[in-house]
């Protein structure tokens, strides 16, 4: 009897064996493993959603700094040459403009107010994009209407650096400008002029092509910057302008700088 009690406690004893210490081992080691690969899966998650964070908010910055440059440079105007010697317009661009800025004169007389004096500059020591405001003291100013001291400096962009070009050797300027020439026998905006720009050359500005890199706040990280390029088409001149030969088809000649559209 004692037997058989003793042979029934063993049994239940074997019953309730734990784990050995190679399978607890195991265990851990495929444990640690799962949890090292999901680790690693969500970090990457995280480094990719933060990636795409980065590029949307330099996207996004940039978009609305390059709109509101295109629509100033849109709005540029001739100031009228009526009341100047020659009766010639004064261009819309301003003589002396370069590849980081551009000063001319703009028309918001549809909002009530006044034409202004504006420059368009891309500071690479602050790395922003920014305006300077000259508010004119006539309805129908002069160069001389404007007074020195600028009414107001605004920042569109900030953590802003130059394009790159493909090969990555050089940079892009921020402002290049076009004037009309003869290709194929029609006029074209695609000769580029020298910087600064002289008088003559700022009288024959018919494209400006803006471009520019936009990072994201508070990085320096290129992987995660967005390229940004427009072009606007100057109104002060003129490919309809050109000498049109009826017996070859095709244009001759460049004509004089002409404003289309000015005060």
């Amino acid at each position: 009897m004692r037997n058989r009690d003793a042979h029934d406690v063993m049994t239940r004893m074997r019953s309730e064996d734990g784990f050995t210490i190679m399978e607890v081992l195991t265990a851990a080691i495929i444990g640690f493993i799962v949890l090292a690969g999901t680790l690693g899966l969500l970090e990457s998650s995280l480094r990719l959603n933060s990636g795409v964070i980065a590029k949307t908010d330099a996207m996004q910055r940039g978009r609305l700094a390059m709109d509101v440059v295109t629509q100033q440079l849109r709005s540029q105007v001739c100031l009228d040459g009526s009341t100047f010697a020659d009766d010639i317009p004064v261009s819309a661009i301003v003589a002396g403009s370069n590849a980081n800025a551009v000063t001319f004169y703009l028309d918001f007389t549809n909002t009530g107010e006044r034409p202004k004096r504006r420059t368009l500059t891309f500071d690479t020591v602050s790395k922003s994009i920014k305006t300077t405001t000259w508010d004119s003291t006539k309805d129908r100013p002069a160069p001389g209407d404007f007074p020195a001291t600028p009414s107001a400096t605004n920042v569109l962009l900030e953590n802003v650096v130059p394009q790159r070009n493909k090969e990555n050797t050089a940079d892009i300027p921020f402002l290049r400008y076009y004037a009309y020439t003869l290709v194929g026998g029609r006029p074209r905006a695609e000769l580029l002029l020298a910087t600064p720009l002289s008088q003559t050359d700022a009288d024959r500005v018919a494209r400006i092509d803006v471009s520019f890199f936009a990072l994201p706040t508070r990085s320096k990280d290129r992987k995660q910057g967005v390229n940004l390029a427009d072009q606007v088409m100057a109104r002060h001149s003129d490919p309809n302008a050109f000498v049109f030969n009826s017996l070859t088809g095709d244009y001759t000649a460049a004509p004089d700088p002409f404003c289309l559209g000015h005060l």
